[in-house]
């Protein structure tokens, strides 16, 4: 399964690539939000990881790229500082599968991971 981390805190996404890595995912990275959009289009991920606060464009825009303009209904998650519940509840009305608050607990981020690869293979 392929995964797509955008956030413009390099510790951030080193250790989210680094576990994930290791469970068997493949992971790509994307330091802001335009660098993750045009990833998307390369990589094709089963999954985004994507921080709401970053340059150029944030979450929630990368998130309306993803829904609106590829038509793409692919599990989202933010995984975000932000304590604004306004932003948890744009990304829910976006169709976001999971909010994380920064600092990420990795063991929860791998059990939300693997539940979201889960539901979707019972899905298909």
């Amino acid at each position: 399964m392929k995964i797509l981390t955008i956030d413009d805190q390099f510790l951030a996404t080193y250790f989210v690539q680094r576990i994930l890595s290791n469970r068997g995912y493949t992971v790509k990275t994307a330091s802001d939000g335009l660098e993750g959009v045009k990833m998307f289009e390369q990589f094709k991920p089963d999954l985004v990881i994507v921080d709401y606060h970053m340059p150029i464009m944030n979450g929630v825009e990368v998130i309306e790229y993803i829904r609106t303009k590829k038509n793409s209904n692919i599990p989202i998650l933010i995984m975000s500082g932000s304590t604004d519940i306004n932003i948890k509840e744009k990304g829910f009305e976006l169709g976001i599968a999971d909010y994380l608050e920064k600092p990420v607990d990795l063991d929860k981020l791998v059990r939300v991971v693997s539940s979201l690869f889960e539901r979707a293979s019972i899905a298909i």
